[in-house]
């Protein structure tokens, strides 16, 4: 229903109080034409303001936007840049409502992008009017979903600034722009969520915080502080908005640049300490196999001292047998030799005159007998 009620109203301010194309306008043709967004955030209204410059663009990405429903958040910018679109385009993607109102009501689009581009001073001062007359009407104000300050430019001139209240998360304001920036008597309790009930009051109504979440970490919102950054972009602060934005961007840059460098860095540090360990221990392991085979040779050589001892004890004791074999037999031929003698009498040993006395003694006897007899038997037949 607000969306409804916003582009009605935005449809009637456009259509209604402009006639052909004008690339200048009166301040009060421009306060018409702007009242439907001069009280945006001013990170969300600048990059609305730049797109609106290249209105086929916002066309293009509304029809892109449909067919990446199911992708939120960076990856969703990622693609939308990887698509060919501007950095303004890309900041708008988080924000499909607004994308998508600009689209539908694309010559009211087409007649902001053509007032800015003719004059952007004069763009900032309707706004900043705009802002005064919501201000003082009491409908402006800091609350949980914008934070809204009074600054000065660096030509001394006040300019009212609305900030997200919390960097990371964006409400987007509904409100009547043909009630919002006159008194109203009519009082909405602060509890009251509702923001049609808001809204049908004259005041300021929000709808679902967008969370930018990993967004804020990217580029497509001029620098590190995203969201946050409280762009200046009014009157002669527009130069210095853009240098701002150059400067964070850069500063960005730097930073991530340095991100990568302290991560190269650490990696690196890891990369040498691991080497430092993989070769202390291949030195540690080529150690260990140096005295492994310190070990091994002389281990080797214990063996072959060994064997070298035990071959050679071998021989010594194989030549002993060799030489003890001939003597054995030398000695059993002894033995079976003097067998041999025994038996046949003959045995000539220490023995052997013992057996020749007896011989001789018992021949001695027979002789003697032998003689006794004959001289006996001689005799008688002598006689």
């Amino acid at each position: 229903m607000m969306k409804s009620l916003l582009l009605s109203v935005a449809a009637v301010l456009v259509l209604g109080a402009f006639g052909p194309m004008q690339t200048t306008k009166s301040p009060a043709d421009l306060d018409k034409l702007l009242a439907p967004i001069a009280l945006y955030p001013d990170s969300l209204l600048g990059p609305m303001l730049l797109s609106a410059e290249t209105p086929s663009q916002i066309s293009a990405l509304s029809e892109w936007l449909r067919s990446h429903e199911s992708v939120k958040g960076t990856p969703l910018q990622d693609a939308a840049k990887a698509s060919g679109f501007s950095e303004s385009n890309v900041a708008l993607v988080l924000f499909p409502q607004v994308v998508n109102t600009m689209a539908e009501q694309l010559e009211w689009t087409t007649k902001i992008g053509q007032a800015f581009t003719a004059d952007r001073a004069a763009v900032f001062a309707s706004i900043q009017r705009l802002r005064t007359k919501a201000k003082d009407a009491g409908k402006l104000k800091t609350n949980e979903q914008q934070a809204v300050t009074t600054e000065t430019t660096a030509s001394g001139q006040p300019v009212i600034v609305i900030e997200p209240a919390n960097p990371q998360i964006v409400y987007v304001p509904q409100y009547n722009p043909q009630t919002v920036y006159v008194p109203s008597t009519v009082v909405i309790k602060e509890e009251d969520d509702d923001s049609g009930a808001a809204v049908a009051a004259g005041l300021i109504g929000f709808t679902a915080g967008i969370a930018l979440g990993a967004a804020m970490d990217n580029d497509y919102y001029y620098g590190p502080y995203g969201w946050g950054g409280g762009f200046r972009m009014y009157d002669d602060a527009w130069d210095d908005w853009s240098d701002h934005r150059e400067d964070s961007r850069e500063d960005w840059q730097d930073y991530r640049e340095d991100v990568v460098e302290e991560r190269g860095d650490r990696a690196r540090d890891a990369q040498e300490q691991r080497t430092d360990r993989t070769q202390a221990r291949t030195s540690t392991a080529a150690e260990r196999t140096d005295r492994t085979q310190a070990r091994t040779a002389t281990a080797a050589e214990r063996t072959d001292a060994r064997t070298t001892t035990g071959a050679q004890r071998t021989e010594a004791r194989t030549a002993a047998a060799t030489e003890r074999v001939p003597a054995e037999a030398r000695g059993e031929s002894q033995r079976a030799t003097s067998t041999a003698a025994d038996r046949s009498g003959t045995r000539s040993d220490a023995f052997s005159g013992y057996a020749n006395g007896k011989s001789e003694r018992a021949a001695s006897s027979r002789g003697a007998s032998s003689r006794t007899s004959s001289r006996s038997g001689g005799g008688g037949r002598r006689r």
